[in-house]
């Protein structure tokens, strides 16, 4: 199945371009498939008769799907040293090989950076970890949760007074994925441009969670204390937040002074622009819960769908606040086709979420429907030098699934 968003000339910009992944659960598998969808062939290295840890993650296999399309699946025990040479021909062969295995577990697999360097000198090799080579926390596994709390993410998360809240995303796992997938891309664009032979990075979830605190940070760098947990209510900006309707709430984001004069139009309060509580940005953040006593029973009064229609009539961003599943219904979300079925003989079909970057020239694709563990072994193997009867053997032998 291609993509939606394909254009007609349906130029890859990674087509070429060979990952072999030796990742498991949402970082490293969120990173490679963005690499797929771009046209990289990737091959997914997973246990037998176990695979990627996500396959028993529920709803199976649901969740796995939505994280591994566009990609081959090929079962190789990597304990055994047939299984390490079966795989060390496939990164020998491969533009790029990225792991997110405990520390020290891909060299004792034959797969660390000094063993296949020696093979692949243009290798360009990822590594994301929990923490990194040198940390005090080096050998502590790394869950989401874990790295959220760590990187202060779920300190600012949840209402004021309340407790800290996890995000309910995998935040840690999808920005250390994003980040990787982004540095082999460089990586890949300095070999090609002749600056390197080949390049090692390493990925710290933490470092990178710590990295999108970004304006949250600057508040504590600015005020010398720590950015405050405000719910669904920005610190500076007001109005700008979830608010309740007579049936449920929305959000509203009148971030600026003309958003602001939008918004007492269309709430039928013009007297507000006059009233000096209110008169600035400063001054409305200063009396916000002035406004708020102003505010709220205006908007309690009429329905969500009544607020969107007159606030998106003045021009002011205004929402639903959908769920997983109402979120599929949304006149935009159906337009841009996000939500596609990829389908797969003699079993379900896979749900999965369309790649959202748009090219004028390149493309991106959909293609590949997420595998059945081992499914492209026979086929991959046999590119990479494998005879029918090795196959058979190594399969007897436990090597291979």
């Amino acid at each position: 199945m291609e993509s939606s968003n394909s254009p007609e000339n349906n130029v890859l910009p990674l087509e070429g371009i060979t990952v072999v992944d030796l990742t498991q659960v949402a970082a490293g598998p969120f990173a490679t498939m963005a690499l797929g969808d771009l046209g990289a062939e990737v091959i997914k290295i997973e246990a037998v008769d176990r695979g990627d840890r996500s396959r028993g993650i529920q709803p199976y296999p649901a969740y796995f799907d939505t994280l591994n399309r566009n990609k081959y699946s090929v079962a190789i025990d990597l304990k055994n040293d047939a299984g390490q040479e079966a795989a060390q021909r496939l990164v020998a062969d491969a533009d790029v090989f990225i792991e997110s295995t405990k520390p020290g577990r891909a060299d004792s697999f034959g797969l660390g950076y000094d063993t296949v360097s020696e093979l692949n000198p243009e290798l360009i090799y990822c590594s994301i970890s929990g923490f990194g080579r040198d940390s005090p926390y080096e050998k502590l596994p790394a869950w989401d949760m874990l790295i959220q709390g760590m990187s202060g993410i779920m300190s600012i998360t949840g209402k004021e007074g309340r407790e800290s809240l996890w995000s309910g995303l995998p935040s840690g796992d999808l920005i250390a994925g994003s980040y990787a997938s982004q540095s082999i891309l460089a990586a890949l664009y300095a070999r090609e441009c002749g600056r390197i032979d080949g390049e090692w990075m390493e990925v710290p979830m933490l470092d990178a969670a710590i990295s999108w605190l970004t304006a949250r940070a600057g508040h504590t760098f600015g005020y010398d204390e720590p950015f405050p947990r405000l719910g669904t209510h920005h610190p500076s900006i007001v109005p700008f937040g979830k608010y309740d309707c007579s049936d449920t709430s929305i959000i509203i984001a009148a971030g600026t002074p003309d958003f602001w004069r939008s918004f007492c139009r269309a709430i039928e309060r013009p007297d507000l622009l006059e009233d000096d509580r209110f008169a600035t940005m400063d001054d409305r953040v200063e009396n916000r819960e002035e406004l708020a006593d102003i505010v709220e029973p205006i908007l309690e009064s009429e329905s969500s769908d009544y607020w969107i229609d007159r606030l998106h009539e003045e021009g002011i961003p205004a929402g639903p606040i959908y769920d997983t599943k109402t979120v599929w219904e949304d006149e935009h979300v159906q337009r841009r086709g996000l939500h596609q079925v990829m389908e797969r003989k003699n079993r379900e079909d896979a749900d999965v979420i369309d790649q959202p970057v748009h090219f004028a020239q390149l493309a991106t694709r959909l293609e590949i429907a997420p595998q059945r563990l081992g499914e492209s072994t026979d086929s991959i193997l046999q590119r990479h030098g494998y005879s029918t009867e090795e196959l058979e053997r190594l399969r007897e032998e436990g090597v291979i699934g």
